[in-house]
């Protein structure tokens, strides 16, 4: 696996909680069980599951779309603009292409994701060992899939994982830059090129801001090898920045120029959000990063170390915060430098803060253990009874799933956490090394056990796909109060792209989302309700009516 390209050297004491025992664990050995963490964290929950409504719906509907010719402009059904360059549906549909001969699109464009997350854990770590020396790489890679608001997103399909990606590249080049000129250049310039072919102008700006920043405020920034590596990663950049903004604006002028309109940067400024939110998002990066700081606050302007994630933070912020559109996904980025601040800084925590630190760790992650097992039982069992009557009101079936290869998967990775647990000597980065493998045992717990629960109740294809039985003519179908998400599963299983409320005078068929009784649009006599359905959990109807 890519991962293996990582060949940090280790400290002696680099996680001996995977130490079993010390003396006998070699270098060969502490690498795969780092490897294999990564693998579990990387692939636990990509599959298995349903488009669920947010950035995925929207995102299979664009791959979707790429599937069906759209290559330059893959606008999702509910979209009338681009909003992301198609960088990352572009791979989405070629996993998709590749792999739905066995498993469905949603979930072989989803694993695209793996490759996406390992590249970034791979430049996140390198580039935490050129900063930092050896035996920080793993660190930093582990204080950042350790970071609570990532894990969920970097299982979403989304294009903001190609955006981590080319800002993790970016990073590690601008790191490289004055021992090794050439490669960072490289590096710099492709992370300009897949930053802004999956995001557009925001993250692109943030690297440039960064590295005008750097020279701007720090002297021994200031050289001829730096103006070299920017000017040469600037023709690195080059294809990626031009062509397919030019193919775009050649055959697909007006999409090009409403792309261009709808750029919304420094309208606003949102910093409140996003330093309200870090707060938890990066946890526990953030608090191991402000300790990093204030620790070394008297020679942070001196070295690199701290200049670049230090810099780096400041513009993601400030093109961040510029954005009008305010998402926890945006905080993605910040844990790239937060993460390689926080990995230099853990040696210097106090015995007593780590300590916490892991027994807060033990605790939280073995409750949560505790509660998943709890209600996989109940499920199965009936007991406990409040808690299987509160598991299936959550999930909206009272259906018991039970597989025995994931049973023992589940097993194994209990066994895990509880060896990672009993261990006796703690350590500074033993204590953010157990909190990394709590949170992806607790994650793959999860998906192996309540995922089809927690499915069902998310799941829209059973609604669409029995909609689709009494509709004869995929033409046309305008809505009323059906909301993005919904528009965009429609096109993704029905292959219907529907229109919000509007003319129904050339359209026979009319789907409708009804709030309370009296929320139908005003139609003659002439529409007859030909199929009415609920989702699960939810108390409101759909109605389609068809114009004889």
């Amino acid at each position: 696996p890519f991962f293996l390209n990582m060949r940090f050297q280790l400290e002696h004491d680099w996680q001996d909680n995977m130490a079993t025992p010390r003396s006998r664990l070699g270098e060969r050995a502490k690498i795969h069980s780092f490897v294999v963490l990564c693998l579990i964290w990387v692939f636990a929950g990509l599959f298995g599951h349903a488009p669920w409504k947010g950035y995925e719906t929207q995102s299979i509907s664009a791959i979707h779309a790429v599937l069906n010719g759209h290559l330059l402009a893959p606008l999702a059904a509910s979209e009338n603009t681009l909003n992301n360059p198609p960088l990352y549906y572009w791979t989405g549909a070629i996993f998709g292409k590749l792999l739905t001969p066995f498993i469905s699109l949603h979930d072989a464009s989803r694993l695209i994701n793996a490759l996406w997350m390992g590249l970034t854990i791979l430049l996140i770590g390198m580039a935490n060992r050129e900063l930092w020396g050896t035996g920080f790489g793993r660190q930093a890679a582990l204080i950042f899939i350790g970071s609570i608001g990532l894990i969920f997103n970097a299982h979403t399909l989304m294009p903001g994982i190609a955006i981590l990606t080319g800002l993790s590249m970016a990073f590690y080049g601008l790191a490289l830059s004055k021992r090794r000129p050439f490669r960072s250049a490289v590096l710099l310039g492709s992370g300009l090129g897949v930053s802004f072919l999956s995001g557009g102008l925001m993250p692109l700006l943030t690297i440039i801001l960064s590295s005008l920043l750097l020279p701007l405020f720090f002297e021994a920034w200031r050289t001829r090898r730096y103006r070299l590596v920017l000017s040469l990663s600037l023709l690195v950049s080059l294809p990626f920045l031009v062509l397919w903004p030019f193919l775009l604006w050649w055959f697909e002028h007006d999409i090009f120029m409403k792309w261009i309109h709808n750029t919304h940067l420094f309208e606003t400024q949102n910093y409140m959000f996003y330093f309200k939110n870090l707060a938890w998002f990066a946890w526990p990066a953030l608090p191991l990063a402000g300790w990093g700081i204030w620790k070394s606050r008297r020679k942070l302007w001196t070295q690199a170390k701290f200049q670049l994630p230090i810099i780096f933070f400041i513009s993601t912020l400030i093109l961040t915060s510029s954005y009008t559109t305010t998402n926890q996904v945006l905080l993605m980025p910040f844990l790239i430098p937060l993460s390689t601040i926080a990995a230099g800084s853990i040696e210097s925590l106090r015995r007593g803060a780590a300590g916490a630190l892991n027994w807060f760790g033990i605790i939280l992650f073995s409750t949560i253990l505790f509660l998943i097992w709890l209600g996989w039982n109940a499920m199965l069992t009936g007991f406990p009874q409040k808690t299987y009557e509160r598991m299936q009101f959550l999930a909206q079936t009272n259906e018991s799933h039970f597989n025995i290869f994931l049973l023992v998967i589940a097993i194994l990775l209990t066994l895990v956490w509880i060896f990672a647990m009993i261990k006796t000597r703690i350590t500074n980065r033993s204590c953010t090394t157990n909190w990394s493998i709590g949170l992806t045992v607790s994650w793959a717990l999860l998906m192996a056990l309540w995922l089809p629960w927690i499915n069902h109740k998310k799941d829209f294809s059973p609604l669409f796909l029995s909609m689709e039985k009494v509709i004869e003519d995929k033409t046309c179908l305008t809505t009323h109060n059906i909301n993005d998400a919904q528009i965009d599963l429609i096109d993704y299983y029905l292959n219907i792209k529907g229109t919000r409320d509007g003319d129904r005078g050339n359209c026979n068929y009319l789907l409708v989302y009804q709030l309370h009784k009296k929320d139908l649009p005003p139609i003659s006599e002439s529409w007859k309700l030909v199929w009415n359905e609920k989702q699960p959990g939810d108390k409101n109807s759909y109605k389609l009516f068809y114009k004889k």
